[in-house]
């Protein structure tokens, strides 16, 4: 028994003949495929995973595979709109203050903005009420806001829960309810010295003030002209940031706080002392 390959097929395709010249096997017909449909100026015909006429639009255009295509109209038309409502039409020195506001480690002056990004000092402000808009109206995790005389990028209120899960434990350690009443009274009533401190206090008031001062939460900021010219303390640029406030002026006022009634009123002695 000999093989033989005909012409019209390929090596792959062999036809078996006998000895005596009779055919014993041949091949299955072989269906020549068609040729692929030519592809037009449109794009590449769809994905088979597509659901049969969603590679088209109505108007003829190829979409991309799973409504991507839309989804990337609809953040590039926002991106437009977004671009449309800023006030300053430069989104250059938008993300130049906010690379600085990232980088930053505690609140930016409105100056040191201007400085760097190269941003009219008038400009910093709404650029920066702009972003934080933006971050709220996107549901961002983060914020900017306006704190101890700058600017600075803060974790969103809304997400505060999840904050306070991942840094409880790594916390060097909470104010004492001593170092927290000696603070309160350096912040309403300074400049004061340690001893007026503990004059209000009614206790010594050395350690705890110490304490705040090796913290940053306090420090002197003049002497007393006075004899013995004590050090008068002052609140310091972190007090205002830990609070969250821009200067002393947006203190409460004691009378919405529920404070001592005796130490409102040592308080209010001692300055009058001071001001006699």
């Amino acid at each position: 028994m000999s093989a033989e390959v005909p012409r019209h097929t390929s090596g792959r395709g062999l036809r078996l003949v006998s000895d005596e010249g009779r055919t014993v096997a041949e091949p299955p017909e072989r269906t020549v495929p068609e040729p692929p449909p030519s592809q037009s100026d449109s794009g590449p015909p769809p994905h088979p995973s597509m659901p049969a006429g969603s590679g088209q639009s109505s108007n003829g255009t190829t979409r991309m595979p799973n409504g991507f295509a839309e989804i990337a109209a609809e953040v590039l038309s926002g991106e437009r709109k977004l671009d449309e409502s800023r006030a300053i039409d430069d989104p250059e020195l938008y993300a130049a203050v906010e690379a600085v506001l990232v980088v930053a480690t505690e609140p930016v002056p409105a100056d040191v903005l201007a400085s760097v990004s190269a941003a009219p000092i008038a400009s910093v402000g709404v650029i920066c009420d702009e972003l934080a808009r933006e971050y709220a109206a996107a549901g961002r995790g983060f914020t900017v806001v306006r704190v101890a005389g700058g600017y600075q990028m803060q974790s969103a209120a809304s997400c505060s829960e999840y904050v306070e899960r991942f840094v409880g434990g790594r916390r060097s350690g909470r104010l004492s309810a001593a170092a927290m009443e000696t603070l309160a009274v350096v912040a309403y009533k300074q400049p004061i010295s340690r001893a007026q401190i503990s004059a209000i206090r009614g206790v010594n008031a050395d350690g705890v003030v110490r304490t705040l001062s090796d913290q940053g939460y306090i420090d002197e900021i003049g002497r007393d002209p006075g004899p013995g010219n004590a050090s008068l303390l002052g609140t310091t640029d972190l007090f205002l940031e830990r609070l969250g406030l821009d200067d002393l002026d947006d203190l409460p006022s004691l009378a919405e706080l529920d404070v001592d009634p005796d130490a409102v009123e040592a308080m209010d002695r001692l300055a009058a002392s001071r001001s006699g």
